[in-house]
């Protein structure tokens, strides 16, 4: 299971893909997932989010749990779109519809958005974001480069200390 950030009517929609039939592997990649999502916001600081589900017939429960937790935390506005009927229920336990209903595609979820929030997704935070490359891949290229700098900021100055005798 994966994230790809588009596009969409210049608003920023993350697309469910890369579904596993492998559901041992499918509840470690959703947990994993949430906290990427969770650091992925935190570093672009985007104010909305906004899921296509396109239409998956199975979204793995434990994601979507971890998604609610994280709309409690955040506080920013989240928007679903091609929800089918099992993650549906879910959302609606949540009561994930009290704010935005469910929504048919991206581009009714970001009119509603943009209705009760004007100007929310004309902010510069798209311009950190990687498009159509996998939010996964995305976040691991970067913890590589941040890693690599800490390394080389941490060496020690070279200095021949026998010359200042």
């Amino acid at each position: 299971m994966d994230i790809i950030p588009t596009m969409v009517d210049g608003a920023v929609v993350l697309n469910i893909c890369n579904v596993s039939l492998d559901r041992k592997k499918e509840e470690d990649e959703s947990n994993r997932l949430a906290v990427y999502i969770h650091n992925w916001i935190k570093q672009i600081k985007l104010g909305y989010l906004v899921f296509d589900f396109q239409e998956e017939k199975h979204i793995n429960t434990n994601f979507l749990v971890e998604l609610m937790q994280l709309r409690k935390r955040l506080g920013i506005p989240f928007l679903f779109s091609g929800v089918l009927n099992e993650s549906k229920k879910i959302l609606e336990a949540y009561s994930c519809h009290d704010s935005y209903p469910l929504f048919w595609t991206p581009d009714d979820a970001i009119r509603a958005l943009r209705i009760q929030n004007p100007g929310i997704t004309e902010n510069s935070a798209k311009n950190n974001i990687k498009f159509g490359k996998s939010l996964t891949q995305t976040l691991k290229s970067n913890t590589k480069i941040n890693t690599k700098d800490k390394r080389e900021k941490v060496k020690p100055p070279t200095q021949d200390y026998l010359s200042l005798l």
